[in-house]
């Protein structure tokens, strides 16, 4: 299910931005809150480390039980502010580069998928600083809701900024 989810958000986040003028997508709507582009940058760099946690977990080869799945519903309510453990760069970003980093951290989801099966990895776990420890398979629930949260940010500051 995930597996089909996180493709479609994915392509909702890059349309999202496909019309806004580049100045725009580094504009903060605030000094305190993300640009566009920081956001981006954000997303990309969250998968890359979702992913990498997932892959090298899923290659240890550790067989081991993983009842519980993680509670991600945090992801549900957008006006509860989370704080992410990696800032973006304020660096003033073309729209071709945030293409590009998007575009480099689903080959790390699209390796998972290549390797890995629901079933294969069948009660085995990653540990997530956040999450504790979650079946491995759940992080594409995680990049999706992660996802999806982001997509609402970026509605929210086009409306701020356009």
């Amino acid at each position: 299910m995930w597996e089909t989810k996180v493709m479609e958000i994915r392509d909702k986040v890059k349309e999202s931005f496909m019309d806004v003028p580049v100045e725009k997508l580094n504009e903060k709507p605030s000094p305190e809150e993300w640009s566009i582009a920081q956001i981006v940058l954000h997303l990309a760099g969250a998968e890359k480390r979702f992913l990498t946690l997932a892959l090298e977990s899923a290659a240890e080869n550790q067989s081991g039980t993983c009842e519980n799945r993680a509670d991600l519903s945090v992801f549900d309510d957008p006006s509860k502010k989370l704080k992410a453990p990696i800032e973006p760069t304020s660096e003033f970003q073309k729209k071709e580069d945030l293409i590009l980093a998007l575009d480099e951290s689903r080959s790390y989801t699209s390796r998972f998928l290549e390797l890995y099966t629901q079933e294969a990895l069948k009660n085995r776990s990653m540990n997530h600083h956040r999450f504790g420890d979650m079946p491995i398979w759940q992080v594409l629930e995680l990049l999706g809701k992660h996802e999806q949260r982001h997509l609402v940010q970026i509605e929210e500051v086009k409306r701020r900024i356009l």
